[in-house]
């Protein structure tokens, strides 16, 4: 994993925010091996305020991920795009209660050394959705005949439904009435 650095005290020694864009090589990012991209880079656009006890980052992603659907194990390209802010703590955070805002703050231990890798690849991985579908409306696979149900519906469920019915037995009835 080739890692990306920012030395945040020399950068901010004379400014109070420094902005960059940059692109990041996907593979770089000692991503789980089950992520990949069509796409080479990671492109990401970055503030970072100075802030009394630490820094406030503003990271801003755009890539692809290529997933297979949950629903119907199916493979797609999802875009990932979205922007985080976090706030990067000079200060240990003590014992007792967490308040909303240490939700999004972590502990900056090397202000020399910044590791800008480790908190692409942790945005990544945060914003990639537990559930992946390919579509909000995929129908998935059908549990009896193992069909993609977007590409052939079936009816083997309802067939199913109605055999297991208390009320099945009158099919049969009918039929012998008949």
């Amino acid at each position: 994993m080739s890692e990306l650095f920012i030395n945040l005290k020399n950068e901010l020694k004379n400014e109070d925010y420094i902005e960059r864009d940059f692109s990041v090589p996907f593979d770089s990012l000692d991503l789980p091996e089950e992520y990949s991209s069509k796409e080479k880079d990671v492109k990401v656009h970055m503030f970072i305020f100075k802030e009394k006890d630490g820094y406030l980052v503003s990271l801003s992603i755009k890539s692809d991920i290529q997933m297979e659907c949950d629903r119907c194990l199916e493979p797609f390209n999802m875009n990932l795009e979205g922007t985080s802010n976090i706030f990067l703590s000079k200060k240990k955070l003590e014992g007792g209660e967490l308040h909303e805002d240490d939700l999004i703050a972590r502990y900056l231990e090397d202000e020399e050394k910044f590791n800008v890798s480790e908190l692409l690849r942790e945005e990544i991985l945060v914003q990639t959705p537990m559930k992946a579908l390919c579509d909000e409306n995929c129908q998935g696979i059908c549990p009896i005949c193992g069909a993609n149900k977007n590409e052939n519906p079936c009816d083997c469920e309802k067939k199913l439904k109605r055999e297991m019915s208390p009320f099945a037995k009158l099919q049969t009835l009918l039929e012998k009435k008949k």
